[in-house]
């Protein structure tokens, strides 16, 4: 119940943040780029398949880019008012648990992303609907839209980034400035781009929802995602009930 309690006030307290907003607007983004991708491409090559292509490259785009600043954003945001109100201490005098408290905040950050990566899916869909209209000749080799398995390309991608939000739950809770969560996620994501290539890369937090894309890296990214998510947060929630804030 007090979990439950939590996570009502979290969801009130999202009318007073950006938060709910934002998951709209990243989305929107990589499915406009991937529209003028199609628009603008004169040929297509022999055998070119819209619904594996298209949904794949967007997914990518947001799995490198878009989804890391959406969790580093997301997890700032959702903490900022405690920090700039200074409302901390009055948070730990009420009676709820600390766990709770931290637990509400990492499953809503959760459910944020979820959200977000499926109206990317809804989005995906949309501009591939609207490229076949446009382009008569992807209509002779574009086959019925593929909802299932863009939907499930979805839920992988941000099951592989469990661990991503974990990490910046804690972050974002464990320090007051702005700035640090942001350079943290900013930093780690353009940090994947060098790591991509290294063999130690398929255990990079930031690159697991890529790695998903990528050979032999995809068992290794949902389980780090998921089983390393569940550990951070673990860990996390440990550390913050035990904080002295006084």
């Amino acid at each position: 119940m007090s979990l439950i309690r939590a996570l009502h006030a979290e969801l009130l307290k999202l009318k007073r943040t950006l938060a709910f907003r934002v998951i709209f607007v990243l989305p929107f983004f990589v499915a406009l780029l991937q529209f003028f991708v199609i628009w603008r491409t004169k040929k297509f090559a022999a055998g070119f398949d819209l619904w594996q292509t298209h949904p794949t490259n967007s997914f990518q785009i947001w799995a490198i880019f878009m989804m890391p600043l959406l969790i580093t954003l997301e997890t700032a945001l959702l903490n900022g008012i405690e920090h700039s109100d200074k409302q901390w201490k009055h948070l730990f005098a009420l009676p709820v648990p600390r766990r709770s408290i931290y637990l509400s905040k990492f499953i809503v950050a959760l459910g944020l992303i979820l959200v977000s990566t499926m109206v990317l899916a809804l989005l995906t869909v949309i501009v591939g609907v609207v490229a076949v209209s446009l382009k008569p000749e992807l209509a002779s080799v574009t086959g019925p839209v593929p909802y299932f398995t863009i939907a499930k390309q979805a839920t992988l991608v941000w099951l592989a980034g469990w661990l991503i939000t974990a990490i910046h739950t804690w972050i974002s809770m464990r320090w007051t400035g702005f700035a640090i969560a942001l350079g943290a996620g900013i930093g780690g994501t353009f940090f994947a781009l060098f790591a991509a290539s290294a063999s130690l890369g398929k255990y990079y937090p930031w690159l697991l929802p890529m790695n998903l894309f990528l050979e032999g890296r995809f068992n290794t990214a949902l389980v780090l995602g998921i089983g390393g998510g569940v550990l951070a947060a673990f860990f996390g929630c440990f550390e913050f009930v035990r904080r002295d804030v006084a």
